[in-house]
């Protein structure tokens, strides 16, 4: 690993700057860093997760305008270059599972690519999980460096931090600081221990194949009837993608915008006839869980939660996710 005192942070944001926005985390969101010092951002968990960056809340997809009967389309395409400083594990854990289904196969979505692949994860090790952290349930934990392109870990006065992939250790290469003293390195390894022991681990093994059989549980009932539907587990989960896409139209132009939209709102899946095959919260609610959970496994071997907590924290009733995993879990299956 290499090092750099925190009072030197500037040659660190120079580089990082050269590459393009450095973003960082801010009071409520992610947002670019003017100066060196607010890459020593003291904010452990931002509510607006790092997915803003590369799913915009609202984004043109292409523009259309009709000259007598001729109509011409223009792709719109916003792109984003840069490095986003200090992310957290579970945040860049996050950003892999939606790289799955954005990135692979005919499904492949240009737009969150371009942004993408020219943006860097320099994450950073989570000093400070709190009370609705449960990220160890998924098989990694506050230290976990695998998601990210470089990783550091703010040890004293000292970052420390190494290239993971080839370009977060083509920049690293690039850059004049020293390696990481032994006792530095020492220190780390007891940082990991204490701190990964702080976050709860749930047992949901078995989970998967649970849900399965469970399409027609009164469980349903029971986990939805305090729900207000407002959606906002799903806005600030750094995992939900799910979007609208409207026409705007004017007088001989126009142009098609994709929104976020929610699986937990009615009009999500109403259907032009009328019909809606999820008219009331406790579909829509076995829906969400059984994507997560059930869905998501199946396909690309991940759950779809990363055990960061914020569903917990912005819910206006007090709704608990690993609550109702354990609900889950220990529901008898009725014949």
């Amino acid at each position: 690993m290499k090092r750099v005192p925190l009072s030197e942070l500037e040659r660190i944001y120079e580089a990082l700057k050269s590459y393009g926005s450095v973003w960082v985390r801010k009071k409520n969101a992610y947002e670019t860093a003017e100066t060196p010092e607010e890459l020593l951002s003291t904010v452990s968990k931002v509510k607006k997760p790092a997915k803003f960056i590369f799913l915009p809340e609202e984004e043109p997809l292409l523009a259309f305008v009709q000259d007598g009967k001729n109509v011409t389309f223009q792709e719109v395409i916003r792109e984003a270059k840069g490095v986003i400083f200090g992310i957290p594990p579970c945040e860049a854990k996050a950003i892999s599972l939606l790289d799955l289904n954005f990135l692979q196969g005919e499904g492949e979505d240009i737009y969150y690519k371009k942004r993408r692949e020219n943006v860097l994860l320099f994450g950073l090790a989570c000093l400070a999980p709190d009370s609705r952290c449960f990220c160890t349930t998924f098989g990694y934990g506050p230290f976990t460096e695998s998601f990210t392109d470089i990783f550091g870990v703010v040890v004293d006065d000292v970052l420390l931090f190494e290239g993971i992939t080839e370009k977060g250790k083509d920049l690293v290469k690039n850059l004049d600081v020293e390696d990481a003293k032994g006792e530095e390195l020492k220190k780390l390894e007891a940082m990991k221990k204490e701190i990964t022991e702080r976050v709860k681990k749930l047992d949901i093994q078995g989970i998967q194949e649970k849900l399965a059989r469970m399409m027609d549980s009164e469980i349903w009932d029971k986990i939805s009837s305090s729900c207000l539907g407002c959606g906002a587990c799903t806005y600030y989960c750094p995992t939900c993608y799910c979007f609208d896409i409207q026409d705007v139209e004017r007088p001989n132009w126009g142009y098609r915008l994709r929104t976020w939209d929610s699986c937990m709102f009615t009009l999500y899946t109403l259907e032009g006839s009328g019909h809606n095959p999820r008219p009331e919260l406790k579909y829509r609610w076995r829906n969400r869980l059984m994507h997560k959970f059930n869905y998501y496994p199946v396909l690309y071997q991940e759950f779809g939660c990363v055990g960061c907590g914020r569903c917990i924290e912005v819910c206006p009733v007090n709704i608990d996710i690993r609550e109702i995993l354990m609900e889950v879990k220990n529901e008898p299956i009725r014949a």
